[in-house]
């Protein structure tokens, strides 16, 4: 392999046509979002905030995500995960400390790009009808591993909704990646800001698909594994479920932790789950 050739692999495994993923821009179209927000614990969601970054509210509020993408830039897949609302330097962002998909390809080019938390997990979601008895319920399980649960969503699409009630954020990640050799600071450590805008699909009538409507989140397992029982809700505020298109770009990032000289001197500390 030449220089040339070695300078334009994007993504590993390097060589011709052999990357993992292409760069950005990548394309989804169709996805089909349930989103409950809740209150939370302020201790367990401190526990999950990287340094210099708060909950924006005295009461942490936190956005459960069942999401179904029918057609990617990677493919068919499903993910889950929980933003929190934070604070930055004055900006307010969605934090996002744990996501699950069912996909190796986006699970790699999220971590790596942007710092994505991904792990792979079972997912499912279904709806009434047939053999279901729950016939005015939309559901969203997450399990990890299979046959424990890790998150239910649950949600009746009483109304249709106005889009000015969803608040359109920054997305906020912990882009880590170790060094190689030991007893080194990570090779990166940053905070990254994906911004995304979506577009909501529109029925015949012309009226946005955003419904909204009775839902409920419970974090089912104490897993020390995945610890989203730390995000558990203390209080449902409001669910939505929208059909939306939108692109992914290359973030920005916004702050590098390897300038701090101050953290890696800290004395080392074994994590704990509550």
């Amino acid at each position: 392999m030449d220089a040339g050739a070695f300078r334009d692999s994007f993504s590993q495994p390097i060589g011709p046509g052999a990357g993992a993923y292409a760069p950005p821009p990548y394309h989804y179209r169709g996805v089909q979002d349930m989103l409950i927000a809740y209150a939370a614990d302020p201790e367990g969601v401190a526990a999950l905030l990287p340094p210099g970054v708060e909950a924006a509210d005295d009461e942490p509020v936190c956005i459960a995500w069942g999401r179904w993408i029918p057609f990617s830039s990677f493919g068919p897949y499903h993910e889950a995960y929980v933003m929190v609302r934070v604070n930055l330097d004055g900006q307010t962002y969605l934090y996002q400390p744990f996501i699950f998909t069912d996909n190796e390809i986006p699970l790699v080019a999220g971590r790596e790009i942007w710092g994505f938390a991904k792990k792979l997990a079972t997912m499912q979601r279904s709806s009434g009808g047939g053999t279901e008895p729950f016939g005015e319920q939309m559901l969203f399980t997450v399990e990890r591993p299979r046959g424990q649960r890790i998150m239910t969503m649950s949600m009746a699409c009483d109304r249709t909704a106005d889009p000015v009630e969803m608040e359109d954020l920054p997305v906020l990640s912990t882009r880590i990646i170790p060094s190689a050799e030991a007893g080194r600071p990570p090779s990166v450590a940053e905070l990254v800001r994906l911004d995304v805008a979506a577009s909501l699909h529109h029925s015949a009538d012309g009226t946005p698909e955003l419904f909204t409507g009775r839902a409920s989140v419970s974090m089912d397992a104490r897993s020390p594994v995945d610890p989203w029982h730390l995000l558990a809700p203390t209080r449902i505020l409001q669910g939505w479920y929208g059909v939306f298109d939108f692109d992914l770009f290359h973030g920005k990032v916004v702050h590098d932790y390897l300038a701090d000289a101050e953290i890696w001197k800290a004395p080392a500390t074994v994590a704990g789950v509550a």
